[in-house]
């Protein structure tokens, strides 16, 4: 099963806000791969918001950034390989989505940090993004980088490491304004890849179906 054997209109989502629909749609398919995770031994914590103050807490929302950034290189590796193909693209974009979602729910940075005054979340994220057209071959490179590099200062908040006795506490409020940048930064990549809120909404969705089959299969 692949993003294409989904259709969006079957599966019957409400007209509400697409980002609340997406964290939503996170928390539920998060619960099943955790439990998968503990039962290969390789959830070091299973604390929903994790502890920011915690070292394994830290090292969790270290792991998803990883996880983020692979699927990034990913996309990219198929752009390079197929630039005229871009499903493949859009589906690892995708992919990142998902990952960057729940870590921003690990991470315990709600939907409400996005408010936008009772407009759509997404779509107010994504008018915030100018892209110019122009170069985009080489602005592609940029943007992804740029995301990353907001993801790794995200994670530089996170003192705590493996090989430290000697622990600190997070500046929450800080870490959630980089948080909140790594979401802009995407926003941004995104629309260099022609991908606007409502075809990121539709890839999420159809490829959460994906996963959600996965689950059931024990792929």
């Amino acid at each position: 099963m692949n993003i294409n054997d989904v259709k969006l209109e079957d599966l019957h989502l409400g007209p509400g806000d697409k980002l609340d629909q997406i964290f939503q749609r996170q928390f539920e398919l998060m619960q099943k791969y955790h439990s998968i995770e503990a039962g290969n031994g390789l959830l070091v914590c299973e604390d929903v918001p994790v502890n920011l103050h915690d070292a394994k807490g830290q090292f969790r929302l270290k792991d998803f950034a990883w996880r983020i950034t692979e699927e990034l290189g990913e996309a990219l590796e198929a752009f390079e390989k197929h630039p005229g193909l871009k499903e493949h693209y859009d589906e690892e974009i995708a992919d990142a989505l998902h990952f960057l979602t729940e870590f921003t729910i690990l991470a315990g940075v709600t939907v409400e940090r996005f408010d936008a005054g009772g407009r759509d979340k997404l779509d107010e994220l994504f008018s915030h993004c100018w892209v110019a057209t122009s170069r985009q071959h080489t602005s592609l490179y940029r943007d992804m980088g740029r995301t990353v590099g907001a993801l790794a200062v995200a994670c530089n908040c996170l003192k705590n490491k493996p090989w430290k006795n000697t622990q600190m506490m997070t500046d929450v409020d800080y870490f959630t304004q980089k948080v909140v940048q790594v979401w802009f930064r995407f926003a941004e990549l995104c629309q260099r890849s022609g991908l606007d809120s409502n075809r990121m909404f539709d890839l999420y969705f159809r490829k959460s179906e994906v996963n959600k089959f996965r689950q059931r299969s024990n792929y």
